[in-house]
């Protein structure tokens, strides 16, 4: 009876560890991404590399590491663009007065491709971001919506314009999966178009970034339109989380 009570003691204090430190695995995984973290130089302007999403669009030899551009810094925290537009898909499933809050694009980004692009030691370095939708972020002064709560999102037209001033800053080429996906490529340049978060000249249209680099047309893309690419913005923690 003793040997039992003993053997359940010590598979309580087992699964508590467990519990609260992690497997070694876990833990082997934590400790690999803050080495990596600690490593990287979050400057503005850089290039750094975080997650993984496939890219090359051959399976077979599994997901590439994502590079991002560093937007800004405060502190710990650092704001990423993905330097390519990853994949392809429409602002909301069907056309219809649509916001960034209610879009089928933002529950895309802050699900699949969240749980897709990172595992859940790199998920813990995402910060969930206070998006702004007001009328000043958006085209034209066009109705936004209310501030959201967002891990993965889009950049808005105001801040494309303060943090990619020069239309050169703004084009971006698709991966080969993106493309294989129906994103939009000019022949000419090998630039894609990419979608921003804020509504266009109504809300049946959403603003999107031409290959050229300048925001299109007036401002403003069918929210249907699958063949927008995608560049998600992240805010990550660059420091050590509690417990490390």
């Amino acid at each position: 009876m003793l040997k039992k009570g003993v053997a359940l003691l010590l598979g309580l204090i087992l699964i508590v560890s467990i519990a609260s430190f992690g497997t070694a695995e876990e833990i082997t995984a934590e400790k690999a991404v803050a080495e990596r973290m600690a490593a990287t130089d979050f400057t503005i302007g850089r290039i750094v590399t975080f997650g993984a999403y496939e890219q090359d669009n051959d399976k077979d030899n599994g997901e590439e590491p994502i590079e991002w551009i560093v937007l800004d810094v405060q502190d710990d925290q650092a704001l990423l663009l993905s330097r390519y537009c990853l994949d392809a898909q429409a602002y909301n499933t069907y056309t219809k007065k649509i916001t960034w809050c209610r879009c089928s694009l933002r529950q895309w980004l802050d699900f699949n491709f969240f749980k897709k692009a990172f595992i859940v030691q790199e998920r813990n370095r995402i910060l969930t971001t206070v998006v702004v939708n007001s009328k000043t972020e958006a085209y034209a002064y066009s109705y936004g919506c209310d501030d959201s709560q967002d891990t993965v999102f889009l950049l808005s037209y105001d801040e494309v314009l303060a943090y990619l001033p020069h239309e050169e800053d703004r084009a971006a080429e698709a991966t080969a999966y993106a493309a294989a996906n129906g994103a939009y490529v000019d022949e000419e340049t090998g630039y894609a178009w990419w979608w921003l978060r804020s509504p266009g000249v109504d809300n049946t249209n959403a603003c999107g970034v031409r290959a050229d680099g300048r925001i299109s047309g007036y401002g403003s893309r069918e929210v249907n339109r699958q063949s927008g690419g995608i560049r998600p913005a992240i805010w990550v923690n660059t420091g050590e989380l509690t417990g490390e």
